[in-house]
């Protein structure tokens, strides 16, 4: 049977953010942490069990004991196509470990931009006393763009509260409260006339610039759009456009093509735009589900078991 003693981590004090409980779970085993590039380029030769986000995608032919690839994110694109990175090595994402903080999370965000929050919270600073109304979000039409698994948690929460659901999915089927289902190619069908929009979908060639001048345009008037997916998915010139023109009446980014986002950059002192830093998964508790996948993943490899999550390098999620 395979056993791998080893586990070497690719990710910033990632082990103190985790729990002594979770980390018990690797007592008989050995967590090598790798801090910054150069230590992960000299180590990649022997590494056999890789736990981390954003390394170097140049040296992948180096790792020539590598079998499993845990990915600390549920997106794939800042790996992928990984050149040189052998056949046989297990890719597995961490689709799952953002349930229930990302559902609540986008919801949330739908509520404070309906109900005008941010405004209330910047007449509060300037000590000014202003009425302003807003109408249910129970009423609105929410299109989810990407009804996977969170998608779908998405979609189920919109329902629950009243709003009318509609969505995008790569296959096209039906999902249960979702109204219409269309594929990515018919988006604006779903599109047209939505109040709000949930953007969900990995990162592909396919996806990226999926949300663009047409997409906005497509949407009801005073429109608000939440964007939790990859950086690129959304084009980020069109949305400042409909925010300027009022298309747009609000819109929440969590996900950038540049992480952390300049100082400098014009997003953040965009007219009706709320920036937050890539943290709508971010429970207190995500470290620890981490650990936990990871484990899961070790022990059925170990057993001759595929386990969750494999990643399609072909699809790229």
């Amino acid at each position: 049977m395979t056993r791998f003693d080893t586990i070497h981590i690719y990710g910033e004090r990632m082990k103190s953010f985790a729990s002594d409980e979770t980390l018990a779970l690797f007592d008989d085993r050995t967590l090598v942490e790798l801090n910054g590039d150069d230590e992960f380029i000299a180590a990649l030769p022997d590494i056999e069990v890789l736990f981390g986000f954003a390394m170097t995608g140049d040296h992948w032919a180096d790792a020539t004991k590598l079998r499993i690839i845990q990915w600390m994110g549920a997106g794939v694109d800042k790996l992928l196509p990984a050149t040189g990175l052998p056949d046989d090595v297990l890719i597995v994402n961490a689709s799952g470990t953002h349930e229930p903080q990302l559902p609540e999370w986008v919801i949330g965000a739908l509520y404070s931009m309906n109900h005008r929050f941010p405004q209330l919270a910047a007449q509060q600073r300037e000590h000014k006393w202003r009425i302003t109304p807003s109408t249910p979000l129970s009423d609105k039409t929410l299109c989810v763009v990407g009804l996977g698994t969170i998608g779908q948690s998405i979609a189920k929460r919109a329902a629950n509260i009243g709003m009318r659901v509609v969505g995008v999915r790569r296959s096209g089927d039906p999902v249960e409260g979702v109204e219409k289902v269309v594929t990515p190619d018919r988006r604006l069908e779903v599109l047209d006339g939505a109040d709000a929009v949930v953007v969900i979908t990995p990162l592909t060639a396919e996806t990226e610039g999926l949300i663009g001048e047409a997409e906005l345009a497509a949407l009801a008037p005073k429109a608000l759009l939440v964007d939790v997916s990859r950086g690129g998915v959304t084009d980020l010139d069109a949305l400042l456009a409909a925010l300027d023109s009022g298309q747009l009446g609000s819109a929440t980014l969590d996900v950038f093509e540049t992480e952390p986002l300049p100082e400098d950059d014009p997003l953040w002192d965009a007219k009706g735009l709320i920036v937050t830093p890539h943290t709508a998964a971010w429970s207190t508790d995500y470290a620890d589900r981490l650990f936990r996948m990871l484990h899961e993943t070790v022990l059925a490899v170990e057993d001759g078991r595929t386990p969750i999550n494999v990643v399609d390098r072909a699809k790229g999620y």
